[in-house]
């Protein structure tokens, strides 16, 4: 692609929020000001799945945040500091109890737990209920969700807190800055999962298992595609081997995304054993019709072989990197349609959330940041999920919820693949005439 400026144009790498590739963009010395920049940087690259670039014309006088309102919800602009946040915590470091939490019925329901954090340290599981909060000896019933976020966000870094749930169990929790995990393994007796200590990333055996999970099958739950979820993935590939697994439950359920080179990183964990060439893991289309690709990495070593069995599971939070990854292993014939299970959730279209658009991360010289949407996205078939997704018309099957909470390790929602594996072991053990 083209992109001849007076501005130098420097790929640093190819990551970011969903599928995106972030680059950084320096102003020359007679730079203009914020706005010119900003609306520069539209002009020459934003980009509309539909072609309608109506809505960006005619912008002069425009504040930063006129011109921003005006872009899709995918682009914004981070002031320096902001900008620095977003990079360190897309890398893991974190600073908090580790929950993502929704409003429940008079509580504050456990949506997810982070990886690594002092809530999974303490036993917290998604789906439970927060009742109350203690802090410096004062008890505080926890009814709303803005509630209990301003209570986490007053507590001192280093200070501990005490949360009580439903069920009565009470959990002591810490809010310290901590180093986020992405991947987490179970069998049927036992997981793995992992914690960074010292600035070392060491994995931990549990002794919880997934019951009726066959014993050839290894089920993976990747959150995002952030920080080392690549290297968490690699490590655990040399275990499922070990173990002669051959059949694995790959969990994208609430993934939205992340970096682009780590999901070629991860799916040339799948590529390597099974292309002998270069393997693609994304196509960028951009708005004059070039187009960038994007390789799988490939290793020698510790990877999923050819003879895997994949299943995937996925829901409408199952968006863009994740999407991505799907059509990596559809494409090289790593994972059927039909083996892809997709959360049925009542009144609601069964698909995956459907982002076929990339973003890419502009810097300027004072490290103020605009993240825009720069091209459309395209599996190595040819196929986009934009504004569409992955649904039952592709010939994935639905795989009913009880409700919408996704927990990782087993819930209802991982039968029908558990049948669909056993299915096959039965046929493999069927005497050939």
């Amino acid at each position: 692609m083209s992109r001849k400026s007076r501005y130098v144009l420097r790929f640093l790498s190819i990551c970011a929020a969903a599928a995106v590739i972030f680059s950084a963009v320096f102003m020359s010395a007679c730079a203009f000001s914020r706005e010119d920049w900003v609306r520069d940087m539209i002009e020459k690259y934003y980009y509309r799945f539909d072609g309608d670039y109506s809505s960006v014309s005619g912008m002069d006088g425009l504040s930063v945040d006129e011109m921003i309102a005006r872009l899709d919800r995918y682009s914004t602009f981070y002031t320096a500091e902001k900008y620095k946040q977003v990079l360190s915590q897309n890398e893991g470091h974190k600073t908090g109890i580790g929950l993502n939490v929704e409003q429940g019925e008079n509580c504050v329901l456990v949506d997810s737990v982070i990886g690594g954090s002092p809530s999974e340290a303490a036993g917290i599981k998604s789906g439970m209920r927060i009742v109350s909060v203690s802090f410096d000896g004062i008890e505080s019933r926890m009814t709303s969700k803005d509630d209990f976020m301003n209570f986490v966000a007053s507590v001192p870094v280093g200070e501990s807190t005490a949360l009580t749930f439903s069920d009565g169990f009470t959990a002591e929790v810490s809010k310290i800055e901590y180093t986020a995990s992405y991947v987490q393994m179970y069998l049927d007796e036992c997981n793995y999962s992992f914690v960074y200590e010292g600035g070392e990333r060491v994995i931990v055996k549990g002794d919880a298992g997934i019951a009726g999970l066959p014993k050839n099958a290894a089920y993976v739950h990747i959150s995002q595609f952030y920080g080392n979820a690549a290297e968490e993935l690699h490590e655990l590939a040399k275990i499922f081997n070990d173990r002669r697994c051959d059949s694995l439950i790959l969990d994208l359920r609430g993934n939205g995304g992340g970096y682009v080179n780590v999901l070629a990183a991860v799916g040339g964990l799948f590529t390597s054993a099974v292309y002998g060439g270069d393997a693609v893991a994304m196509r960028a289309r951009y708005k004059d019709n070039s187009e960038d690709i994007v390789k799988c990495v490939r290793y020698s070593s510790d990877v999923f072989s050819s003879d895997v069995k994949v299943y995937a599971m996925a829901d409408s939070d199952t968006a863009s990197a994740s999407e991505a990854l799907l059509g990596v292993l559809v494409s090289y014939n790593i994972l059927e349609y039909k083996n892809i299970f997709l959360t049925e959730y009542a009144d609601e279209p069964v698909r995956t959330y459907g982002k076929g658009i990339m973003q890419t991360m502009l810097t300027d010289a004072s490290g103020e940041a605009l993240k825009l949407t720069v091209a459309g996205v395209y599996w190595q078939n040819g196929k986009t999920v934009h504004d569409v997704g992955l649904t039952l018309a592709d010939g994935c099957r639905a795989a009913p919820a009880s409700d919408r909470v996704v927990s990782v390790g087993y819930d209802d929602e991982i039968l029908p693949v558990i049948a669909a594996i056993e299915e096959e072991n039965s046929k493999a053990a069927e005497p050939t005439e």
